[in-house]
């Protein structure tokens, strides 16, 4: 369960990196740092806080002392841990040579169309957790199901991966499935089709492949301050999507 997350905690191993600022915003979770950098996460919000927090973030702490949360059933904790991850990795600085950069700014929405262009055609695929609801992907070719813990009209609740997976040719994972738990037992149910982690969450790290992973896709902020202030006003994925842009790290290199 927990071998992915052990992974991911290990590559943080700066502890120069401090937060300045952080918030948990309706729709997203957001940590800024010193160094002016802006991570990323997906708020779930429950009718009650069955747990507490572990660790009290506070503005001078480590990303390091943060990360850990991953591992928490609480998931405004876990959430501010992964924005914390994704601030200590997806930094324009840390890319490899042969990451692929997307246009950033408003040409950023329409990123997830052209890489379901690029993947989805001709393929039977699963969505865990995608950004977009079912009624946005109309144009999306190809045969795809949608799997959420939360589900919505036509789409499968989280289970159901267990059915859906074998008889598919890929399975693409957002970020949110790293704060709900699910991101292990599917990609353990994954391992003899294509995986690819997509999404604003997704930390961009060459950690994944020891889960199984063969593509990532994350975002890097451009401009952190009017995104951090978005997040505090509770803006919604088109209005967070404007302030950066996408990288995508082949893994299977």
């Amino acid at each position: 369960m927990w071998t992915i997350y052990d992974r991911l905690i290990e590559t943080a191993t700066d502890d120069s990196i401090r937060i300045r600022d952080f918030a948990v915003g309706t729709r997203f979770a957001a940590v800024f740092t010193e160094d002016g950098v802006l991570g990323l996460a997906p708020v779930i919000t429950e009718k009650w806080d069955r747990f507490p927090f572990d660790v009290d973030p506070e503005p001078g702490m480590s990303l390091t002392q943060l990360i850990p949360s991953i591992k928490s059933w609480n998931y405004h904790e876990s959430a501010l841990a992964l924005a914390a991850l994704n601030a200590y990795h997806n930094r324009a600085d840390k890319m490899p040579a042969y990451a692929v950069s997307h246009p950033g700014g408003r040409r950023s929405k329409g990123a997830f169309f052209k890489f379901c262009e690029a993947n989805t055609a001709g393929k039977r695929s699963v969505m865990i957790e995608p950004h977009y609801e079912r009624e946005e992907m109309s144009s999306v070719p190809g045969i795809f199901d949608i799997v959420r813990r939360e589900r919505s009209f036509r789409d499968y609740l989280f289970n159901a991966y267990e059915e859906l997976i074998p008889e598919s040719q890929q399975v693409i994972l957002s970020g949110m499935t790293i704060v709900d738990k699910l991101i292990a037992p599917v990609l353990n149910t994954a391992k003899d089709c294509r995986s690819i982690m997509w999404g604003l969450d997704v930390p961009l790290t060459t950690a994944f492949a020891d889960g199984g992973v063969d593509e990532v896709t994350g975002f890097i902020v451009d401009d952190p301050e009017k995104c951090f202030w978005s997040v505090k006003k509770s803006g919604n994925r088109d209005d967070i999507i404007k302030f950066g842009h996408f990288v995508t790290i082949d893994l299977t290199k």
